[in-house]
């Protein structure tokens, strides 16, 4: 990935010094690397050129929404939130880059109250990273490598890389909303519960990702003033955990862990939405969007 990495900033586009200093932080980052949030026994130096790169990519941006969520991958704190806020500055509506921007969760909210959708161009990343992988494809001596890792076929290996690497990029900062919409904190305030309801209702009906609509699927149960209305969100989350542990069956049961299927669907730009992905994966498989009466999901 060092090579390819430094290919792709060799264009000197921000979208590619993005994911160029992506590769390159990924290429080097240790297997037994600490989760996000844990403190690592060893500092971990710096790496000077990654951080040249995302500063060369943050100059150039401008509202690029695509180059700016790419961003978000890491490096300086001040860095992501400029950029986070340029991407707020052209999608004005969007909840997501108003979370990674981050602030007090009275503000948060606040400015969350003219958000219409939660889109964290999870696929249109995904497409795009895959597409300039296979601009710089392994050479001959790391296909032979890969080989020895099983089957290596183009286009499955680049979109596996890129939501391998969309994977890894940390969520928007979810904590101070769902402190600010916990329980307790909404005791008394209407006003405060209206506006947890409507960033809930937002992103249970309109975010790109699953995890997006199991986060708002949560609020709705908070904020439920009738038993209907949580049990309406019970019932929604019910139906997400079955597609979802239903999609990772599906895939198990396919060579290479449904990477064909994946990049086929990948392909089709009517799929806008994970939650479109997997309700075509189940569609193919022929097994039902909705659980059957009684199904409740594992829990650990």
């Amino acid at each position: 990935m060092q090579r390819s990495a430094a290919a792709l900033a060799e264009r000197g586009q921000p979208r590619e010094l993005a994911l160029a200093a992506m590769l390159r932080s990924a290429a080097s980052t240790p297997v037994d690397a600490p989760l996000d949030g844990d403190t690592p026994s060893v500092p971990v130096p710096a790496d000077a050129q990654v951080e040249a790169w995302r500063r060369s990519a943050a100059d150039k941006a401008g509202d690029d929404a695509l180059a700016n969520a790419l961003l978000m991958a890491g490096g300086d704190t001040q860095l992501r939130l400029r950029a986070a806020q340029r991407w707020l500055g052209g999608d004005p509506e969007n909840l997501a880059p108003l979370l990674y921007r981050g602030g007090g969760v009275a503000a948060l909210l606040a400015d969350a109250r003219g958000a219409r959708r939660f889109d964290l161009h999870m696929l249109d990343q995904v497409r795009w990273i895959q597409a300039a992988l296979l601009r710089h494809p392994p050479t001959a001596a790391e296909r032979a490598a890969l080989a020895d890792a099983g089957d290596y076929v183009p286009d499955e290996h680049a979109a596996t890389i890129a939501m391998s690497l969309w994977a890894a990029v940390a969520p928007p900062g979810l904590a101070p909303l769902l402190q600010g919409c916990d329980p307790a904190a909404l005791r008394g305030d209407a006003a405060r519960v209206r506006d947890c309801r409507h960033v809930g209702a937002l992103m249970a009906d309109t975010a790109d990702t699953q995890l997006g609509r199991m986060v708002g699927l949560d609020l709705l149960a908070r904020t439920a003033a009738t038993p209907a209305e949580g049990a309406e969100a019970q019932s929604r989350r019910r139906t997400l955990d079955w597609q979802m542990l239903e999609w990772g069956r599906i895939a198990a049961s396919q060579p290479r862990d449904g990477a064909a299927q994946f990049v086929r669907l990948l392909a089709d730009p009517s799929i806008r939405t994970e939650a479109a992905l997997v309700e075509r994966v189940l569609q193919e498989a022929g097994v039902s969007p909705t659980p059957p009466a009684g199904w409740q999901p594992p829990r650990q």
